[in-house]
């Protein structure tokens, strides 16, 4: 095999949280700032956001789990038959956005992600069997192997009831599991991520030299926890290959399974090839070292043009693990890696097949990976079809919403055809639903439902006509495309008046604004006449002259503004309740790295005044 070989990155737009300010003047100001609260590692501060996230919920063999209690911060649902579970437009941190996952018979599953909350996140959480690993007398204390050079041990009296805080003397039920810091499927079925809160305060990427959860309870199946005045010792092997680089002493974490961190509190001490600590409460326990990071950004296309959603992107190396994000329904990934580290990045399915990769680092700074195109040779499933308009041409601009195994994917429409491999790791038969998208005529055709499993299905020729979408905004930059569309969306327009000073002459003008909003106010774009159109004509349109354009645009990810360097060309202007319709070419400025890329778009707005 050839060695990876990182390729010249093609573009993204590079999206940003920050709002677009927009002024009434000239010129338009944008605001790019991002506060990190002092953070060493530049990672930005928590904040609360309204996002979506969906996820599969699998056992220890990779089979989906039905019927498990899923909760992320107030919002619970259960799994379906898929293991698929979803919740949209609900609150979660920016920085630890947290689900969890109870179901009889296994330990606690959870998982935490950088939040993105203009897409829809995902993740996939492995559950772990409990089964009792011993038992000790609460009056007399006791010592548990939890493996081959792993062990609880508690002094005398040290038990209470979790709830009521009472002396627990009678038999202490122990169920315990650990964690191999090494294994490259860590990420599956670890609590959180590797991310947690130094004693600093601050975010902090973590390396682990070792990881055990040690859950207790009496007879009746009641929590039991350490006595307030007590502490129990945790001792830990340090794995083969870390023993080299583990420091002789080292912090301990452990995690909240109410905010989805991991804690720093105390510390372990080296001795020989085994680390050993005390604890006062039991949770999972890690042994960690916090890690200089930087921070990445990925978007994942395949050979058609597709999103890549729902993969693992995976950074290997050889000194500090493995770190893993997931694409969200876009393709768009973003996390924290190593700093100054050589690694490997892959992009592996749910069902562990690595599709590609490239080399990345060492890296100083924060990462713009940029689009990064992989080639799928072989899928699971490959869903082929054809899509047409309302006259039964094909369709050149347009996409088709296709749902497999309760999972939501994204198939781009090309000259009326399009081709969609999915990541499927069962081989059941299930429905499959496609629904076809016209963007240039803006209309929506009916559902289409199949049945498939595995290999190529073709689903035929799908109509993307019946369901007109009344009001839309639609921009491609440098070959991707961005959409507004009412509904869900809120697009308005505004005739404002003022005055303005130019060549020293002080006279009247109005300006029109054209604006959208996602349904999640997450994605923005405004497009603006300005007091002068650099074409001599006043800011009020008509389907008379093309009118220089301010365009702004700010998504999650992205954030462009192009100060009179776009064109606004009007094709029809009703009256008030009918509708403004129009064209956008020229070039768009990304406010990050300076460049301009060409934007074409395409425009159908309600008059209100």
């Amino acid at each position: 095999m050839n060695p990876l070989k990182k390729p010249l990155p093609a573009y993204i737009l590079i999206i940003t949280a920050a709002m677009i300010l927009i002024a009434v003047a000239c010129n338009k100001g944008i605001s790019t700032n991002n506060p990190t609260t002092g953070n060493p590692n530049n990672i930005p501060a928590d904040q609360t956001v309204t996002a979506s996230v969906q996820g599969r919920v699998v056992d220890q063999n990779g089979v989906p789990v039905q019927g498990a209690a899923v909760k992320s911060g107030t919002a619970t649902t259960t799994t379906d038959i898929n293991g698929v579970f979803s919740f949209s437009a609900i609150s979660m941190s920016s920085r630890f956005g947290y689900v969890q996952v109870v179901k009889s018979g296994y330990f606690t599953g959870s998982r935490s992600i950088i939040t993105n909350p203009g897409a829809s996140n995902f993740v996939t959480i492995q559950l772990t069997p409990r089964t009792e690993t011993g038992s000790f007398s609460g009056a007399t204390g006791g010592s548990i192997v939890i493996q081959t050079g792993d062990s609880a041990t508690f002094s005398d009296s040290s038990i209470v009831n979790a709830s009521t805080n009472t002396l627990y003397t009678g038999t202490v039920h122990v169920f315990t599991t650990y964690l191999d810091p090494t294994d490259p499927n860590l990420y599956k079925y670890m609590p959180g991520d590797l991310r947690g809160i130094g004693s600093n305060g601050f975010e902090t990427a973590l390396q682990s030299f070792g990881m055990v959860l040690v859950e207790l309870q009496d007879d009746a199946g009641n929590k039991l926890q350490i006595a307030g005045n007590h502490t129990a010792t945790l001792t830990w092997a340090i794995p083969a290959s870390l023993q080299a680089a583990a420091p002789p002493n080292i912090p301990l974490w452990y995690f909240n399974d109410t905010t989805g961190r991991w804690i720093e509190q105390g510390s372990a001490a080296r001795s020989g090839n085994s680390y050993t600590g005390k604890v006062a409460h039991f949770s999972f326990w890690n042994c960690d070292q916090a890690a200089s990071t930087v921070n990445y950004k990925i978007h994942v296309k395949d050979q058609f043009g597709n999103p890549v959603a729902f993969a693992a992107i995976q950074f290997l190396s050889s000194g500090w693990g493995d770190r893993v994000g997931y694409t969200d329904s876009t393709g768009f990934a973003q996390g924290l890696i190593p700093k100054g580290q050589s690694l490997v990045m892959q992009v592996v399915t749910e069902c562990g097949t690595v599709l590609g990769g490239i080399n990345v680092g060492p890296a100083i700074q924060d990462q713009d990976l940029g689009t990064v195109t992989i080639t799928v040779q072989q899928s699971e499933l490959t869903l082929t079809g054809t899509v047409v308009d309302c006259s039964n041409n094909p369709v050149d601009s347009g996409y088709v919403n296709i749902n497999v195994d309760g999972l939501d994917y994204r198939a781009i429409v090309i000259k009326g055809s399009f081709t969609l491999p999915v990541s499927r790791c069962y081989s059941t038969t299930v429905p499959i639903s496609a629904t076809a998208f016209d963007l240039l005529a803006q209309q929506g055709g009916a559902t289409t439902t199949v049945s498939g499993s595995t290999g190529n299905l073709d689903v035929g020729q799908l109509s993307a006509c019946g369901n007109p979408l009344a009001q839309f905004i639609n921009i491609t930059v440098n070959g991707s495309s961005y959409n507004w569309t009412v509904p869900p969306d809120n697009i308005t327009n505004t005739i404002s008046s003022g005055n303005a000073y130019d060549n020293g002459v002080d006279y009247p003008f109005s300006f029109t604004d054209i604006n959208g909003v996602s349904a999640d106010k997450t994605q923005t774009i405004d497009l603006s006449t300005g007091p002068l159109d650099g074409y001599g004509n006043q800011g009020v349109i008509s389907a008379v002259y093309p009118y220089k354009a301010y365009l702004g645009v700010s998504t999650p990810h992205t954030n462009f503004g192009g100060g009179g360097s776009a064109v606004m060309n009007v094709t029809s202007v009703g009256d008030v309740g009918g509708f403004i319709v129009g064209t956008i070419t020229g070039n768009l400025k990304d406010t990050l790295n300076g460049m301009s890329y060409p934007v074409t778009g395409n425009f159908k707005v309600l008059r209100t005044q």
